[in-house]
C-alpha cells in the first residue's frame, strides 16, 4: 500500500494521487485535519497527536494535500474541509515595522491573541530580513489584493493543535505560487509557548512561503512535491534555529531520528532532521541551502542535495557518512567546541544493532536502507570499552525508487591487526564488504575516538586529481579510454568505477584492473582501462560524464567529455 505523509497516521512520503485513496483513507486523513484543527475529536487521531508532537508543528503539507484531493471526500467532509481551508477574516490589522506583513487578527473571542502582536511583527520583519536580505531568496510574490493590500498576509487566529500552516492560493507563472500564512493565537501546551512559539513559527512558515513562491515543482500545477515533504520540514524547521538561535523549537522532534538513524532520509518527517541543514550549514555555507532549493523545480529533493554537494568537490555518501560521526557525539559524549554547537542538548543516537564480541572473529550481516546510517556498536571484551562502526548507504537513486527496500551489507571484527582492512587498535581490525563501494561509505569510532572515517575520507577535487586519455573521448578514434589517478593506498589490483551522466543517472558499474602505477613529480598514480561501453555493451550519448573511482575508503573523482560520432 502506498503511503504518504501524515496521511495514513505514520511519516512516509510517497506522493500518491486522489484516485488511490480509499474510504477509509479519506476518513484518516479528515479526521486528522479536523482534530489537529480542534474541529472534531477522533480518539485514534487525538491519540496519535498526543504521541508524537511533529503532527502538530506545521499543517502545510496536510492543507495542500488536501486541496489536491477536495473532490474526493463526502460532500459532508468537503463541506467542513473547505470552511476551514478558506482565506480567514479577522477584525484587526497591523502592517509590521518594516512593511512587509500584513498582520490580522482578533482581540476577543475565540481567535484572541494571547501574545504581543507587536513583538510579533518584529519577529516576522525579522524573518524577512534573514531569508531574504541576508540569504538571498526572492520575497514570496503578492497576492494582489487579497486581505486588503498587497502586502504579505498573516492570520493570528486560533489553530487548535497547530503551530501554523502556510496555504497556496494562486499560480503565478511557472514554479510560482502565491500563499497566506496562518499562526496559532496562543500556543497554549505546545512544546514552546507564547511569542517564542510565534518567533519560530514565523521563521518557519515564511520559508515555506518562499519555498511555493519560487521553486514549487516546474511540471504540473502543485505548489510542493507531495514525495519530498521531509525536505521542505527540513528547511523550515532548519531556518528556526538560522533566524531565532535561542529558541530551540526543534529540541522537540529530533528524537525520532535518534532514535532510528536506520531510517532513510526521505522517510523521516523533517522536523526531526533539521541538525542535517545544520550540518550543511556549518560546513560548507548558507548558499549550499539556496542552492538545493534552486535545483528543487527541475529535480527531486534527494538528487538536489547530491547535485549541491557535488558543486563543493564532495559527495553525498561522504556528508553523510560525516554527518553520522557529528550525531554520535552529542549529550554526555558532546566535545566542547567540536562538531554541533549545541550537541550537549541533544539526544544520544541509538544504536540499531548491539552485539558482544567475544571470538577470534566475527563477521555480523546486516542491511539498511537506501541514504540512511547505520549504527553498529560492538562491545569488546573485558575493560577494553566499544566499536562504532557508522555504515553509510548514499544510494539516492534507490531512495527515489523504493526507500523501503533493504541492502545487504556485511562487517567483521578480528583479534588480530592482520586479517581485517582497517587497524582500529594494537588489537583489532575490521572489515567492511559490500557489493558496490560507491554508494557506501565507513567511519569507525574507538571508545569516542574517531580511528577511521571523517577527515581521513578523501575526495578529490573534479579536476587535478585525475586525468583521462584520450580526452575529449571519441568511439571513432579509440576502443577505451585511460584513467590515472592518485594513488595512496591501493587495496587490490581492482578497483570499482562508476560513471554518471551529468544529471546523476548511472550509466555504468563494474570492477577495472589496475593496469600500471607510475611516479609523477614524486606523486604516485595508477592507471585503469575502460572500453567506455554501459553494462550492456551499448555506446553512451554524447555528453559530459562524472566517473567515481573508489579503492577501499579513498574516492576519486573527474569529468569526462564524450563523443559518439
Amino acid at each position: 500500500m502506498l503511503k504518504t505523509f501524515l496521511f495514513t497516521l505514520t511519516f512516509s512520503i510517497v506522493s500518491i494521487n486522489a484516485q488511490e485513496f480509499n474510504s477509509a483513507q479519506l476518513d484518516s486523513i479528515f479526521n486528522l485535519y479536523t482534530n489537529l484543527r480542534g474541529v472534531s475529536i477522533s480518539g485514534k487521531s487525538q491519540k496519535q497527536i498526543e504521541m508524537d508532537p511533529a503532527y502538530r508543528k506545521c499543517g502545510m503539507s496536510l492543507v495542500e494535500e488536501i486541496k489536491n484531493n477536495l473532490s474526493s471526500f463526502t460532500l459532508e467532509q468537503q463541506t467542513v474541509l473547505s470552511k476551514i481551508l478558506q482565506r480567514p477574516s479577522l477584525p484587526k490589522n497591523l502592517i509590521s515595522p518594516n512593511g512587509f506583513f500584513n498582520i490580522h487578527y482578533s482581540t476577543i473571542g475565540n481567535d484572541a491573541i494571547a501574545y504581543d502582536i507587536n513583538l510579533l511583527a518584529q519577529a516576522l520583519d525579522s524573518a524577512y530580513n534573514f531569508e531574504v536580505n541576508y540569504l538571498g531568496y526572492l520575497p514570496p510574490p503578492s497576492d494582489g489584493i487579497e486581505g486588503g493590500d498587497s502586502k504579505y498576509d498573516v492570520y493570528v487566529r486560533n489553530l487548535g493543535n497547530l503551530y501554523g500552516q502556510t496555504s497556496s492560493e494562486n499560480q503565478i507563472r511557472v514554479s510560482s505560487f502565491s500563499s497566506f500564512i496562518e499562526m496559532d493565537n496562543d500556543f497554549s501546551g505546545f512544546f514552546t509557548q507564547g511569542i517564542d512559539a510565534a518567533r519560530v513559527t514565523a521563521a518557519h512558515e515564511f520559508h515555506h512561503a518562499i519555498q511555493m513562491g519560487h521553486y514549487a515543482p516546474a511540471s504540473g500545477s502543485s505548489s510542493i512535491r507531495l514525495s519530498d515533504l521531509f525536505f521542505y520540514e527540513i528547511t523550515s524547521t532548519a531556518m528556526e534555529e538560522f533566524v531565532f538561535d535561542s529558541v530551540n523549537d526543534y529540541y522537540g522532534y529530533m528524537s525520532s531520528y535518534f532514535r532510528n538513524p536506520e531510517t532513510p532520509l526521505s522517510l523521516n518527517n523533517g522536523y526531526d532532521l533539521a541538525i542535517w541543514n545544520i550540518y550543511l550549514q556549518k560546513n560548507f555555507g548558507f548558499e549550499i541551502l539556496k542552492r538545493q532549493w534552486e535545483l528543487m523545480p527541475n529535480n527531486n529533493a534527494l538528487k538536489s542535495i547530491a547535485l549541491s554537494i557535488d558543486e563543493k568537490s564532495s559527495s553525498f555518501g561522504n556528508e553523510l557518512n560525516k554527518f553520522g560521526i557529528w550525531t554520535n557525539f552529542t549529550n554526555i559524549k558532546s566535545i566542547n567546541g567540536k562538531y554541533f554547537e549545541e550537541a550537549a542538548n541533544y539526544p544520544l543516537i541509538q544504536p540499531t544493532s548491539t552485539v558482544v564480541f567475544n571470538a577470534p572473529s566475527q563477521q555480523y550481516d546486516m542491511s539498511v536502507g537506501p541514504t540512511a546510517n547505520y549504527f553498529l556498536k560492538i562491545n569488546l571484551p573485558g575493560n577494553e570499552g566499544n566499536f562504532i562502526s557508522i555504515i553509510s548507504n548514499s544510494d539516492i537513486q534507490s531512495a527515489t525508487t523504493n526507500p523501503n527496500q533493504s541492502i545487504n551489507f556485511s562487517f567483521s571484527i578480528f583479534n588480530d591487526t592482520t586479517s581485517g582492512v582497517k587497524v582500529i587498535s594494537q588489537n583489532y581490525s575490521v572489515n567492511f564488504s559490500r557489493d558496490n563501494q560507491a554508494f557506501w561509505n565507513n567511519a569507525g569510532i574507538l571508545n569516542n575516538v574517531v580511528v577511521y572515517g571523517d577527515s581521513n575520507v578523501q575526495i578529490s577535487n573534479l579536476d587535478g586529481e585525475t586525468y583521462t586519455f584520450p580526452s575529449p573521448y571519441k568511439y571513432s578514434a579509440s576502443s577505451s579510454v585511460a584513467i590515472d589517478f592518485i594513488s595512496k593506498e591501493i587495496l587490490s589490483n581492482e578497483v570499482d568505477l562508476n560513471v554518471f551522466s551529468i544529471g546523476m543517472h548511472l550509466a555504468y558499474v563494474g570492477k577495472e584492473i589496475i593496469i600500471k602505477s607510475y611516479l609523477k613529480n614524486s606523486i604516485r598514480y595508477s592507471e585503469i582501462f575502460w572500453n567506455v561501453l554501459d553494462n550492456d555493451g551499448n555506446k553512451l550519448p554524447s555528453g559530459v560524464y562524472i566517473y567515481v573511482i573508489k579503492s577501499g575508503e579513498d574516492i576519486y573523482k573527474g569529468k569526462l567529455v564524450i563523443f559518439n560520432d
